[in-house]
């Protein structure tokens, strides 16, 4: 479903529903005035038939009228009567009515708002990453709530509608009064709807709540790896950024840093602090020079303290796609009208403020790129990036194959590259790379903000063949061990 369908969707729920029903509402108050007014009405009525004036008629034709009168007078006084007779049946149909149309319009009135916070939300937080920073889980939060008010609101004026025909039903059923309870049985069956999406959405849609990374990976000690430790803190001191608490090598993720909490397993340790993950798959297909310039610019975040704000920004953008994603999954699995509407106000937040954080996220990356452009030149960055880019795509196919799976991936991934050059196309230079927090923007905009042409040098450089320096060098670092003394 394209973004104008879900926008579409997303008015016509919050904005002419409620307005859809009003007209129905404003019926029923119009028949409980009437009703009231009838009760001031009728006596005068009632006593200017009773008393009519002298026209000095006589004959058959002043008996019929005479007779006409009393037949008129005798429905009027029955009328009255069973008016009389229920004072607290209208009270509490007026109660009804009008508890309907404020509820139709409360509703409207909440939409008209949730939609327009949602655009300024979104638009302020494009121009300001302090405020997409300190508001994206509050207002996502804030929007939840007021989705809520509505359902709430809806649920109110769809019951107080059905009840008021029940009660009229109730007073009027010896005169065929049971016709408005067929009549309302729609009704009774969109309030129960109502209740359950309104339950439903309560529980779909609580407040986010802050998230960490899991990986799979094992933790490299200063002490069980100096040499790594070493180098990598030699990339920090020549850049001047800071180091990083815990390096963890892994296996299919790309390189990225966090300061959110980290989960590692099959280590089942939990790390706090800068963390810098350092994928095998790369690690063992690019130069020594190339993975200093990735690390580079991972730790070119720390200074630009990203990271710092990622940890409180990057999960939550997560937990709401998350969020998202089980509501689309339960719908799938379990087509429901009541998931919809909590799908499309969600769809239709995370849209608003996609662009939003998107365009953030992009001017970090590129930042950072400069950053990592330092250990080596930007020649060196560059051919780092298109061949990460190009060995991704690589390993999503090996990943893919029925045919290697219980296999070595690393080991997969070397005989492949041994045998063939890594190619490069319009689609790979537009790929963006994975990332367990956010996306990275597309390697065609990283080149050009390098400055870096695609020269046959540069891509020949980045697309060669593996050799031995790629496969030896990292594997070497990680089991150096200090010497006994």
């Amino acid at each position: 479903m394209n973004d104008h369908a879900i926008q579409r969707k997303v008015l016509a729920f919050l904005l002419l529903l409620p307005l859809g029903l009003m007209p129905y509402s404003a019926l029923q108050w119009f028949r409980v005035m009437e009703s009231e007014q009838d009760l001031v009405r009728l006596p005068l009525r009632l006593a200017q038939l009773r008393n009519p004036p002298d026209t000095g008629e006589s004959g058959r034709a002043a008996e019929m009228k005479r007779m006409r009168t009393e037949s008129r007078a005798s429905q009027l006084e029955e009328k009255l009567r069973f008016l009389e007779a229920q004072p607290g049946s209208l009270m509490l149909r007026r109660v009804l009515s009008t508890a309907a149309l404020l509820g139709e319009f409360g509703a409207f009135v909440m939409g008209l708002v949730l939609v327009l916070k949602i655009r300024v939300d979104s638009r302020r937080a494009h121009r300001s990453f302090d405020y997409l920073l300190g508001h994206l889980g509050a207002s996502f939060d804030a929007v939840s709530r007021m989705l809520l008010w509505h359902i709430g609101l809806m649920l109110t004026a769809l019951a107080a509608t059905a009840l008021y025909e029940a009660v009229w039903s109730y007073t009027h059923w010896s005169t065929h009064g049971f016709v408005a309870v067929v009549f309302t049985l729609p009704w009774w069956g969109a309030s129960w709807a109502t209740a359950w999406l309104f339950f439903r959405a309560r529980r779909e849609l609580a407040p986010l709540e802050s998230l960490g990374v899991d990986v799979l990976g094992r933790v490299q000690a200063r002490d069980d790896a100096p040499g790594l430790w070493k180098w990598v803190d030699g990339i920090a001191s020549k850049l001047d950024v800071p180091r990083p608490d815990h390096i963890v090598v892994g296996l299919v993720n790309g390189f990225f840093v966090t300061s959110t909490p980290v989960r590692v397993d099959p280590q089942q340790l939990m790390l706090s602090g800068r963390t810098l993950y350092i994928p095998l798959t790369f690690a063992s297909v690019l130069s020594q020079a190339e993975t200093a310039a990735i690390i580079g610019h991972e730790l070119g975040h720390f200074s630009h303290k990203d990271t710092d704000h990622g940890a409180q920004l990057s999960p939550l953008y997560r937990r709401m796609r998350q969020k998202i994603a089980v509501l689309l999954q339960q719908d799938e699995d379990h087509p429901s009208w009541f998931n919809r509407p909590a799908i499309w106000a969600s769809v239709y937040y995370l849209d608003q403020f996609d662009r939003a954080y998107h365009h953030w996220s992009r001017q970090q990356e590129l930042a950072a790129d400069q950053v990592g452009a330092r250990v080596g030149g930007p020649a060196v960055c560059a051919s780092a990036l298109i061949r990460v880019t190009a060995v991704s795509e690589v390993i999503d196919q090996l990943l893919a194959d029925p045919r290697l799976r219980g296999s070595n991936l690393i080991q997969a991934l070397l005989e492949r590259l041994r045998r063939t050059e890594l190619t490069l196309t319009q689609e790979t230079l537009e790929h963006t790379i994975a990332h367990p927090v956010d996306t990275h923007p597309p390697t065609r905009t990283r080149l050009e903000a390098l400055v870096v042409s695609l020269d046959p040098d540069l891509l020949r450089q980045a697309t060669r063949k593996l050799g031995e320096a790629e496969t030896s060098w990292f594997t070497r670092m990680l089991a150096s061990r200090p010497q006994a003394a």
